[in-house]
């Protein structure tokens, strides 16, 4: 089902995206990322506030042309609010059209924290990311690994130092990084 956006509603996003990236130079970015899980869930320290639920990881990011970054991430318990206004929490699913009980796709939110480049260079980039995971499950009815993920990542801010400390933009990583290299793709803008 699509919902129509409102002309008021969507000239409100058009400016305000616009006032986003105002004056900034973008650039597309490709490289790969690889999570590891991390049971000291470092992320927790390095981006206090949400509430994580215990699937924590280092985090290696190459991007073409910027310096490797490497950091933390960990999925989040955070609030959702539906179409018709009802509220929820992460993680949720999506259920199956032949059967409620049986998730067709799991939403999670997480939160990352990674730093780019070394010395006076150096910057701490924070993340909200949105991971979509399409479950398949065995004959029994146990989970099994994923058919598809898909994650969602917007940078919402910086330490405020080095040479990144204003960069603005969003990354989608294509397929399950946990414990293997896959493809990330996205836009990076500087002041």
């Amino acid at each position: 089902m699509m919902r129509r956006i409102t002309p008021k509603i969507f000239v409100f996003l058009a400016i305000g995206m616009a006032a986003g990236t105002a004056g900034a130079a973008c650039s597309q970015v490709a490289g790969t990322v690889r999570l590891v899980p991390d049971a000291t869930c470092q992320i927790a320290s390095k981006v206090p506030g949400p509430t994580y639920i215990g699937s924590c990881f280092s985090v290696q990011l190459s991007l073409i042309g910027l310096p490797t970054g490497a950091g933390y991430a960990g999925v989040t318990s955070e609030a959702l609010v539906g179409a018709n206004g009802v509220g929820t929490a992460s993680p949720a699913v999506i259920p199956s059209d032949a059967s409620p009980m049986i998730p067709r796709q799991i939403v999670q939110t997480a939160r990352t924290a990674i730093t780019l480049g070394k010395g006076s260079s150096q910057t701490t980039l924070y993340t909200s990311d949105v991971v979509v995971i399409q479950p398949t499950f065995d004959a029994v009815g146990q989970m099994g690994q994923p058919a598809a993920v898909s994650e969602q990542i917007i940078i919402t801010g910086s330490d405020n130092k080095g040479a990144y400390a204003k960069v603005t933009g969003n990354l989608t990583v294509i397929g399950n990084s946990i414990g293997q290299t896959v493809p990330v793709l996205g836009k990076i803008c500087l002041p």
